[in-house]
């Protein structure tokens, strides 16, 4: 059996070291020189830039593969007490209640908000079809509040809008409390109890410590091979491939796409016609990624906490801001600050699409008025954008899902965020599954010795 992988980012890294671990042949193909897809540490002038995700929240499997890369010495864990996080409400930032005590203490809400809140545990499940995120926090918590400050939290995640997301594709952990609970407070109680809930972290060299790691354990890794065609004939996979102007042809019994949607469609438009529509409908907005970096003595606010998002109906340029240098001491000088912004989105996707000097001077301004900054301009600012940024898990997304699962039964897998989730452990636990369904025997094997 051979298998061929497309893409390595982070979900065709870990299947191909998963593969590999169980002996299975395969190729991992990666049109680029680079691997890790949207997981990309910058290091310039001195600073450390996280062009995607800034923190990871470990999981079983995550762990697992940290530990077999002997990556332990290089985690590196938020500094302490900078895990709050805050939303901003009526032009002001306001901590987001981690307690009952806070809760309650928090003036987000009225006194009748807060009894309304409280009666969500008295709330029966249901089963809604098509519940988006705010859908389901008006039913179970009946404070427009509630809506503004939650799911914003929930949807930042994915820079989506949260009247568009499905809760049961986007965030399936919220309706699994709800179903094993019966209450979304209650469970959350219930796994803190238990110590489910785990601290983000980092690695001391950045994000792309992980991705470069695991390459550096795969034998059949192709950087520089654009895979341009694919066929399917008498059940096998025909892969044509370009690298160094010359273009081979390879045949797999199993074909894995480890793709952005967009990517895959183009791939598979004659293969599978239908599967390249359902592609074709998912929506990517852009997000642009800006980094700023300020003296501290010229920043009024303390930054103390993970960061803030901005709700829509704040009409806010930006969607948000990591306050990157309160969670890690080695990412900027030790006399300035850092932040990462988010510009774009669903909502405000227009934003991302502003001239460089236009949005670099935008997320300036609303830095200055939101965090007290003296600074006439930054010391350093540096913009990344992603044209096509994050997978919307709404209604336009279930085609292709249930697709994808009806074509593993030609040997055609799907290991990308747009199919697992889009955090890294999502892809990380959606490859492991895959490899298991391509070489069930090694479970196996496993429950035997």
């Amino acid at each position: 059996m051979r298998v061929a992988i497309i893409g390595a980012g982070i979900s065709g890294l870990s299947l191909a070291y998963y593969l590999q671990r169980q002996g299975v042949a395969y190729d991992l193909f990666e049109a680029g020189s680079e691997v890790g897809g949207n997981m990309r540490t910058l290091r310039k002038n001195g600073y450390t830039f996280e062009l995607g995700p800034n923190t990871l929240q470990m999981n079983e499997e995550l762990l697992q593969l940290v530990t077999e890369l002997k990556l332990e010495t290089e985690l590196q864990p938020l500094t302490p007490r900078n895990n709050k996080r805050y939303v901003l409400y009526d032009g002001k930032l306001h901590p987001v209640p981690s307690s009952p005590k806070c809760f309650l203490a928090n003036d987000l809400f009225s006194k009748e908000d807060k009894y309304r809140i409280l009666q969500e545990r008295k709330q029966p499940p249901a089963e809604v079809e098509n519940e988006t995120i705010s859908d389901f926090f008006e039913r179970r918590f009946g404070v427009k509040q509630m809506d503004y400050l939650a799911a914003p939290l929930i949807s930042g995640l994915y820079g989506g809008d949260p009247r568009q997301l499905l809760v049961s594709k986007a965030h399936p952990e919220l309706k699994a409390l709800e179903t094993a609970y019966g209450s979304v407070l209650e469970g959350m109680v219930q796994k803190k109890k238990r110590g489910v809930f785990q601290r983000a972290f980092s690695f001391r060299n950045g994000m792309s410590t992980l991705p470069q790691a695991i390459a550096d354990k795969l034998i059949s890794l192709h950087l520089d091979h654009k895979v341009e065609f694919i066929t399917r004939i008498k059940g096998k996979y025909i892969i044509s491939c370009a690298a160094n102007g010359d273009h081979d042809n390879e045949e797999y019994d199993i074909l894995v796409l480890a793709l952005p949607a967009h990517q895959a469609a183009e791939l598979i438009e004659f293969t599978y016609p239908g599967m390249s529509a359902a592609l074709q409908n998912i929506n990517y907005p852009p997000m642009a990624v800006v980094h700023t970096v300020y003296n501290r003595a010229e920043v009024g606010y303390p930054l103390q906490g993970f960061g803030a998002l901005h709700p829509w109906e704040e009409q806010s340029f930006t969607s948000g801001s990591i306050w990157t240098s309160s969670l890690f001491d080695n990412r900027c000088r030790p006399h300035e600050v850092l932040i990462t912004s988010y510009v774009g989105g669903t909502r405000f996707a227009e934003h991302a699409r502003l001239d460089e000097r236009s949005l670099l001077d935008q997320v300036h301004q609303e830095l200055r008025e939101t965090y007290q900054i003296k600074a006439l301009a930054p010391v350093y600012q540096h913009l990344h954008l992603w044209p096509h940024a994050l997978p919307q898990f709404d209604l336009y997304i279930e085609d292709a899902h249930h697709m994808a699962e009806v074509l593993e039964q030609d040997g055609l897998y799907i290991s990308a965020n747009w199919f697992a989730g889009v955090s890294v452990p999502d892809c990380v636990r959606e490859a492991k599954a895959i490899a298991t369904k391509i070489n069930p025997r090694a479970v196996s094997r496993s429950i035997a010795e």
